[in-house]
């Protein structure tokens, strides 16, 4: 069995004496449950990051359209 180290993406193995998941490249030791849960925290990052980044777009866009208008239909903003 083979996974991804979530630190330096090196390739990890099992380490039966060790009963946990061992990275070849930067020695990170977890256990499964462990493994499971780094990476269920990095995904979740990834998508407050993606969702941060959808909101500046958003603001942005907003912005421009505003910018767009009319002096008029400014003021009634």
């Amino acid at each position: 069995m083979a996974s991804r180290c979530p630190e330096c993406a090196g390739k990890m193995t099992y380490n039966p004496d060790l009963k946990c998941m061992v990275c070849n490249s930067c020695g990170l030791s977890l256990n499964r449950f462990e493994l499971d849960n780094y990476w269920q925290k990095i995904r979740n990052q990834n998508l407050d990051n993606l969702d941060e980044s959808e909101r500046k777009k958003k603001r942005k866009k907003d912005w421009l359209d505003w910018y767009a208008k009319s002096k008029d239909d400014k003021q009634k903003y």
